[in-house]
């Protein structure tokens, strides 16, 4: 896989996310407080996940050494 941003080669491995809950957000603002889901789309690791998610999501995803660009599909 070719990198997006640099257009190196991509490495194929896994993402791991820690923590309860199993989900991350999205948002196209950067002003959302901690406590507030304003503006926030959930993305339901739970779904995405090759495991189960007790306290930890293991998704396929792809890293750039040269630019450290992540990418996973949601």
């Amino acid at each position: 896989m070719k990198c997006p941003s640099c257009g190196k080669d991509m490495e194929v491995g896994f993402l791991y996310v820690r923590g309860i809950g199993g989900s991350l957000f999205w948002s196209e603002a950067n002003d959302t407080g901690f406590f507030s889901r304003r503006n926030l789309e959930q993305i339901d690791l739970g779904q995405l996940s090759v495991r189960g998610t007790a306290a930890q999501a293991v998704l396929k995803a792809a890293r750039c050494r040269s630019c450290t660009l992540i990418a996973f599909e949601a």
